[in-house]
């Protein structure tokens, strides 16, 4: 029965004298089984008795089911501080992605510029992206490197992590070109079927099969977005006026047409 429900008017008075119960006097408790209390006898197995440990050489969370006590090392190791760091930095990574207005679907590569010379925990945070760069891939699901930003730059800003002020910039996959198609042609025409995309008075030809890979209007978005800039904007692709779904997987129907891209 719920000790509530038992002592009902007199539960709030036992329960401050069950907390003022000393160690002694809770294994006495646990050792009879029981104890009078304000008049009630309260059977050690109602209450909920919560361990606190209290040590100088760490910290410790307890934990204690029937007979037994389990006690959980909670030191902060230099393994556990680093990934905690690389875990805010996917966390700042996401914050610039949605600042950016990019969607799930739009592949980008990831850049940083950390100062490890600087005071201010870089040399810290310059050693966890190092050794936890999988961690951060897999978290923000794209490439993620310390070299030089690409020119497609969709966003850079300074960022902090734990008092430590760094540059991120997040890039296109495909780099914008400032004249002519994205890829260059042989001859100025592609090597197989291919059709038109037009956005804004600019085209660009893509080609229905690339290395074995049949076009898909999913991969096609995403092409568009690096093609003419249009990362984190919703892009809409039709043919003569009729919308193309996103889940059309074959695409050979445009083989030869003009698409019509709208931002």
């Amino acid at each position: 029965m719920i000790l509530g429900k038992r002592l009902k008017k007199d539960f709030k008075a036992a329960s401050a004298a069950i907390v003022k119960l000393t160690d002694v006097e809770l294994s006495e408790m646990k050792e009879a089984g029981h104890r009078e209390i304000l008049g009630h006898d309260i059977g050690y197995d109602e209450l909920h008795v919560s361990y606190e440990v209290k040590s100088e050489s760490g910290s410790y969370a307890a934990a204690s089911m029937h007979n037994v006590l389990v006690l959980l090392d909670c030191t902060l190791d230099q393994e556990m501080f680093d990934e905690g760091l690389a875990r805010e930095v996917i966390n700042r990574i996401q914050k610039l992605r949605k600042k950016a207005k990019l969607v799930p679907t739009d592949k980008i590569s990831i850049f940083h510029k950390i100062d490890s010379t600087k005071k201010d925990g870089s040399e810290d945070l310059a050693r966890s992206v190092r050794n936890y760069q999988d961690l951060i891939e897999t978290g923000v699901k794209s490439p993620f490197s310390g070299e030089p930003a690409q020119d497609n730059v969709i966003i850079s800003e300074e960022v902090e992590v734990k008092g430590c002020k760094f540059l991120l910039t997040l890039c296109g996959d495909v780099k914008k070109s400032s004249s002519g198609p994205v890829v260059q042609w042989p001859g100025g025409r592609p090597a197989g079927e291919y059709f038109t995309v037009v956005y804004n008075g600019s085209s660009r030809e893509v080609l229905l099969q690339s290395n074995g890979h049949r076009l898909t209007a999913m991969r096609l978005e995403n092409e568009v977005k690096a093609m003419f800039g249009l990362f984190g904007r919703t892009v809409s692709l039709s043919l003569d006026d009729s919308p193309i779904k996103c889940s059309t997987r074959d695409l050979d129907f445009l083989a030869g047409s003009t698409v019509t891209v709208t931002a």
